[in-house]
């Protein structure tokens, strides 16, 4: 004969964990994982200098947003968040459509003058606000899935 002491207990374990996704503990850890995302961004948001008109109105509108259970976005409604991303003109980042001029002449209103550029490189403080966060939101997911194990 076998016998299997504890098969039951396991089985209902297993059965308790089957829509572990939609517990909403682990909505709240990913979204404790996107606000540290939201963070390190903020952090290497460049804020323009104060001579030439620099508010820091970019860095002031990074958002998180949890459009539906277990996703969460890190982003900004700012208009050129885009072009301090990932660059302009030559100076671009060469995977993303950047203009082909050598140079252009735009108006700056806050010091009444003119301004000539050959473009601007790339932040990517959304990438690398990401990639330095990766592991410590992966921790913090993690450990709210184990908890959630141990007491199903």
């Amino acid at each position: 004969d076998f016998k299997c002491v504890g098969l039951d207990a396991w089985l209902e374990k297993l059965q308790a964990l089957q829509d572990i996704e939609k517990n909403p503990k682990v909505n709240k850890a990913l979204g404790r994982g996107a606000a540290r995302v939201q963070a390190a961004v903020k952090l290497l948001t460049p804020v323009g200098l104060t001579e030439y008109g620099g508010t820091g109105n970019l860095r002031n509108k990074i958002f998180i947003d949890n459009p539906e259970p277990n996703v969460w976005q890190v982003t900004s409604n700012v208009e050129y968040a885009a072009f301090v991303e990932f660059g302009t003109g030559q100076l671009g980042d060469p995977s993303v459509p950047h203009t082909s001029k050598d140079h252009w002449t735009y108006y700056n209103e806050f010091t009444q003058s003119f301004f000539t550029t050959h473009g601007q490189k790339p932040v990517h403080m959304f990438q690398k606000g990401f990639d330095t966060t990766k592991k410590k939101v992966t921790e913090i997911v993690r450990k709210e899935v184990e908890e959630i194990v141990r007491n199903a």
